[in-house]
């Protein structure tokens, strides 16, 4: 069946049933389609989908291959086809992990290989309108799963689990909610249920962490300085120099030369154990030392200082190879000894959470991806808009969304006023042009799987509101990642739109309804174009005035196909003929005569 339309009688798909009205109007030449995802033929795909009419169409490219295999000069054609139709075209890039993190944890390679990518397609885009600052998206996260996972709202509200990492490794961990019975401040309650705070249980875990290392580290030092000590009897009562003398003289025996049997095997079994003690006092040098870098890197103001004082008394007495001369092995183990106490007397961050982390390596990427634009392209560089993936996905709640904005926002003009010397306010004003927020009703929608609830799902749009400069209408039901035209499912559209109007959005609104195209659309179904225009109420014409595509649903379907030549109805609903004007105007005449011959009507 074809799936042509056409607003008069005798159209092939007649009975398809006509879409409620969600309440909220919004013009038809406001709305725009998105291309099929699965093929690079997108060229092939912007000459189908602009025949209804939309003035508005989005490049995809969604799957990396596939838009790596957009040949380069389609992307010009595209630019003709639209400047030629009137049509404003919008792409949706890639979806890459812009952090860098993946399933092995997070490395500076990932990251820089995902911004490479990134930005690629961010001045590819360019090609399709020169003149102006395109809308591009992508999303804040690709895979990435919820990070600070939660059931249920309000005083309902429980975390079910919290993901944390170790900077300096990119290594992650997880926490998850356990039992509490241990006293706390003064009280023992144990029949009470204690809330699950992942704070207080990060730097738990930290602390943890923290100890048990330096226990590792202290034990070693402690078996290697006690098997050197009783190689020399006793270290008390012993000098520095004698301690040091008698190690000199035990490490230096000749073996060879020692004719008695039992004294040279004696001799050489001390050897033995003395490297043995030995070991155990390098590894824990090594791993002081290792320990010291970690702190170091995310020590507080406070911590830092006294491990600069620790570093400023012993760096004169350390030397290179110190851990394998004897005559230094008291030294070298007062040093550890130093650099144990010090340790113990801080508490480095040694995991931070990885919601956190994540939003601070992707606003590197995607403030890097803006620059590069800004720097080619000046004032028409294009728009990078932050989309919100599924609901359950990294990133995907209005909050997170809001931060990573903010904080990719902050960097862009960090880095313009670094690079190009651009003033303070200027930077600002350029980073909010540049970097915004893509607002998906339907991925968010699907909270509703977690318990929130109509009013909470309206809630985040009003917190991502001052942020958004583009939207992907889809609708479902709050479960599935499915995509519908809206009024179809309980998206609640008509509140979100309110919302997002209350901070004067006038971005782009793009239909997405890849189901609708799979399992409608070659049954009878047609363009999904056609059921948001009466979802919406659209009006037919662009002075807004009736009628609205809604109250034309039973005449068949819409644009194109051929029907009746000049029906009645068609003068009757849009007022377009003669019919409704009076005779001196050049309506009709009464009777059959003709106002021109006098002969019958015909």
């Amino acid at each position: 069946m074809t799936t042509y339309e056409t607003i008069y009688p005798g159209a092939d798909d007649f009975l398809v049933p006509s879409y409620t009205s969600i309440g909220y109007q919004i013009e038809t030449k406001d709305f725009g389609t998105t291309l099929d995802v699965r093929t690079a033929n997108q060229l092939g795909e912007l000459n189908t989908k602009i025949n209804p009419g939309t003035k508005v169409a989005e490049v995809t490219g969604v799957d990396p291959s596939v838009w790596e295999s957009i040949p380069e000069h389609h992307l010009k054609e595209m630019e003709r086809l639209t400047k030629l139709t009137g049509v404003s075209p919008s792409v949706h890039i890639p979806v890459v992990e812009a952090s860098g993190i993946g399933q092995d944890g997070w490395n500076e390679a990932n990251r820089v290989g995902a911004e490479k990518q990134l930005t690629s397609a961010v001045l590819r885009s360019h090609a399709l309108d020169p003149k102006g600052n395109i809308s591009v998206t992508t999303h804040s996260t690709a895979q990435l799963p919820e990070m600070i996972p939660t059931t249920g709202t309000g005083k309902d509200k429980k975390i079910t689990t919290f993901w944390i990492v170790d900077p300096r490794t990119g290594k992650y961990n997880v926490i998850r909610p356990e039992k509490r019975y241990f006293p706390e401040k003064g009280k023992f309650e144990p029949e009470k249920e204690r809330p699950f705070e992942p704070e207080k249980e990060l730097e738990k875990f930290n602390k943890d962490m923290w100890v048990n290392q330096l226990s590792d580290v202290n034990r070693q030092a402690n078996y290697g300085e006690d098997i050197v000590s009783r190689l020399v009897e006793t270290k008390n009562g012993m000098g520095k120099q004698a301690f040091n003398e008698a190690l000199k003289e035990i490490q230096n025996a000749n073996i060879e030369q020692i004719e008695d049997p039992l004294v040279k095997k004696h001799t050489k079994e001390i050897q033995r154990v003395l490297n043995h003690g030995q070991i155990y006092l390098r590894d824990s040098y090594r791993n002081m030392r290792t320990l010291f870098d970690m702190a170091y890197e995310n020590a507080s103001d406070e911590d830092r200082k006294k491990l600069d004082k620790f570093a400023k008394e012993v760096s004169p007495h350390i030397q290179e190879g110190m851990e394998n001369n004897p005559e230094k092995i008291s030294q070298f183990a007062e040093i550890v000894e130093k650099g144990l106490k010090t340790l113990t007397e801080i508490s480095p961050k040694m995991f931070m959470p990885l919601n956190d982390f994540i939003i601070d390596k992707s606003s590197q990427t995607f403030a890097n991806v803006a620059e590069t634009a800004y720097n080619k392209f000046g004032k028409t560089a294009p728009m990078l808009n932050i989309e919100n993936p599924p609901a359950g996905g990294g990133l995907s709640k209005a909050e997170d969304l809001k931060d990573l904005i903010e904080e990719s926002r902050k960097k862009l003009a960090e880095n313009l006023r670094k690079n190009k010397g651009i003033g303070k306010s200027e930077a600002k004003r350029i980073s909010e042009q540049m970097i915004g927020a893509t607002w998906d009703v339907g991925h968010i929608n699907m909270l509703r799987k977690s318990g929130y609830t109509e009013e909470d799902i309206i809630k985040q749009t009003e917190i991502i509101a001052p942020f958004v400069k583009h939207v992907h209408l889809s609708d479902n039901f709050g479960f599935e990642h499915t995509e519908l035209p809206m009024g179809m499912g309980n998206v609640p559209i008509k509140e979100m739109m309110e919302k997002l109007g209350e901070k004067g959005f006038e971005g782009k609104k793009i239909i997405e309804a890849g189901n609708w195209w799979q399992h409608f659309s070659e049954k009878g179904g047609g363009n999904p174009f056609k059921p948001t225009i009466q979802a919406f109420d659209s009006p037919a014409y662009a002075m807004k005035a009736g009628p609205s595509w809604n109250t034309t649903s039973g005449l068949g379907t819409y644009y194109s196909g051929h029907g009746t030549v000049n029906p009645a109805i068609h003068h009757s609903v849009f007022q377009a003929g003669f019919t409704t004007l009076p005779a001196e105007l050049g309506g009709p005449t009464g009777g059959d005569q003709s106002r021109f011959s006098g002969t019958p009507n015909q």
